[in-house]
């Protein structure tokens, strides 16, 4: 661990940011029905660290990215304006009914993007191995060792919980440089705005802005697709009308999801459960089932590790071999194999008894799952969450990692854009929105999300003689069972082909003692 282990970031100065030119008159427009379920989640964000520049001339300043910025939010002047729920109103469309979120931007109280400008005296490859190392020496890295705290504007983002403030932003940005010269960019996202594809589209454009600018060069073309209604109309049904369609409700509650109630007070939960200051208009609507959150399972005061598990290409393949040794697993991917042995290897370090199930709680994007598929340029938040479960084998039947990869397999294929239509049905009608969570915590569950294809490594905003980046940290919770799979950057330069090609990097909380357990466990680089 680093001595000391802070980056001692001081602020130098920070404004707000603007759309360089006015697009339009104002606008309300209401968000996505998925785009409404997900304004809970942390936000969607991630650091972007860069190596000193070749020349001081192109190192990456503040005035450029402000100037860059601003250009780029003409093409996201949604980003600038003000997020709100709906009041209920009876008898109306499914984008008035009660908690639907709507933004309203072009208008005199648009809130702008806040832009922080900030240094630290302490020298980034210190607390940020390179790639080399984490491929080698540091294959289990303890990602707690690189203090991303005061590198982003912790300010509460719009909508973040009820008692957020109707200022909050939707989105921050903060340029951080380094005694070395090493700069650390960071953009953070409310979630209903954007998921980790939106993120990745939004920093490419930004990027490309500035690139452009630096160079006197004419500015790209920017072409990101605000249409939530395009999501929306994908859903089966009448979603308009007063009663939903009880066969479409049906089909969408087999699919393999939790359906765990946020605003149902149990035993053990480590905070209060605040439903909405307004809930009582709408108290008197039939609520859909759902079942109470394990809380019993979670130990909220336990104290979490963090590693950043490294494997190779060649470690990828051997346990995708492994995955495929049997008839039942032949169709499998590398991914579903990967996935398949880091959880068993969790499964394992969490000691839990024969027989008790367990959940991969998988988040997957929506646009390519539908017919036709959205765009990659598709902004927003369309994303679902599969509960993919197994059971824990008795010592007489250890762990089929084939049987696991083909579970994880076999239960994202049951998300067909038919039964995805009628689960949009389903959430038209929910209540409210926000009230039903799709992943949890604790020793039986993973959260797990995969920032694989997204090309986040090519986002340069200087050009050739810029920094090369170091490495790009997505911004995760530090809580038990957190699992996020990366790409590993390659040399500069390096785009497209498989997200395997440099390896992977797999980013792992878990509770300290359960950690250690997975750390001393040999099947874990060695599959067997």
């Amino acid at each position: 661990m680093v001595e000391n282990s802070t980056f001692d970031v001081q602020v130098t100065s920070s404004t707000t940011i603007f759309p360089e030119s006015k697009q339009g008159s104002p606008s309300t427009i209401p968000l996505s029905i998925i785009d409404c379920t997900v304004s809970y989640f942390a936000r969607c964000a991630a650091v972007w660290f860069y190596d000193p520049p070749s020349s001081p001339k192109a190192a990456l300043s503040s005035s450029l990215l402000q100037a860059a910025l601003s250009s780029t939010l003409n093409a996201y002047p949604q980003w600038c304006g003000r997020l709100s729920y709906t009041a209920h109103k009876a008898n109306t469309g499914h984008n008035e009914r009660y908690r639907r979120v709507h933004v309203t931007f072009n208008a005199t109280t648009d809130l702008g993007v806040p832009f922080v400008t900030a240094t630290s005296r302490k020298i980034l490859s210190n607390f940020l191995p390179d790639t080399a190392s984490r491929r080698s020496g540091k294959k289990a890295w303890d990602g707690f060792e690189l203090p991303t705290d005061g590198l982003y504007p912790s300010v509460p983002l719009s909508l973040s919980n009820d008692r957020t403030s109707p200022d909050a932003p939707n989105v921050v940005v903060q340029l951080t440089t380094f005694a070395c010269g090493s700069t650390a960019l960071a953009i953070a996202i409310t979630h209903s705005l954007a998921d980790a594809q939106t993120l990745s589209q939004f920093s490419k454009d930004f990027s490309m802005v500035s690139r452009a600018i630096l160079n006197i060069e004419p500015l790209p073309k920017l072409l990101p697709i605000f249409d939530p209604q395009r999501l929306d109309a994908f859903a089966a049904g009448d979603i308009d009308a007063e009663t939903p369609d009880p066969a479409l409700l049906e089909k969408a509650r087999k699919l393999p999801c939790h359906r765990y109630d946020n605003y149902i007070d149990v035993p053990n939960q480590p905070w209060p459960v605040h439903n909405p200051p307004d809930f009582d208009i709408v108290s008197h609507l039939p609520l859909s089932p759902t079942n109470p959150l394990p809380w019993e399972e979670y130990d909220a005061k336990a104290p979490v590790s963090h590693r950043v598990l490294h494997f190779s290409v060649s470690e990828i393949q051997h346990i995708y071999t492994q995955a495929t040794s049997s008839q039942e697993a032949a169709k499998i991917s590398k991914l579903d194999a990967l996935l398949a042995h880091v959880w068993t290897r969790i499964n394992a370090a969490r000691n839990l008894e024969p027989g008790t199930i367990t959940y991969l709680d998988m988040t997957f994007g929506l646009r390519p799952r539908i017919t036709p598929p959205l765009p990659n340029n598709f902004l927003g938040s369309p994303i679902m969450n599969a509960a993919i479960p197994t059971t824990i084998p008795t010592s007489s039947m250890p762990p089929s990692l084939p049987a696991v990869a083909s579970t994880i397999r076999n239960t994202l294929k049951e998300f067909t854009p038919e039964n995805i239509a009628a689960q949009l049905h389903d959430l038209a009608f929910e209540v409210s929105p926000q009230r039903i969570w799709r992943c949890f915590l604790g020793k039986r569950h993973i959260i797990l999300t995969t920032w694989l294809y997204l090309g986040l490594d090519e986002v340069d905003f200087v050009g050739e003689k810029g920094g090369k980046v170091r490495y790009v940290w997505p911004i995760m919770p530090a809580i038990d069972g957190v699992v996020d799979v990366l790409e590993t950057g390659g040399e500069k330069g390096d785009k497209g082909g498989h997200w395997s090609r440099n390896g992977v990097d797999v980013s792992v909380y878990l509770e300290e003692g359960a950690m250690k357990r997975l750390l001393k466990d040999e099947r874990l680089w060695s599959v067997v």
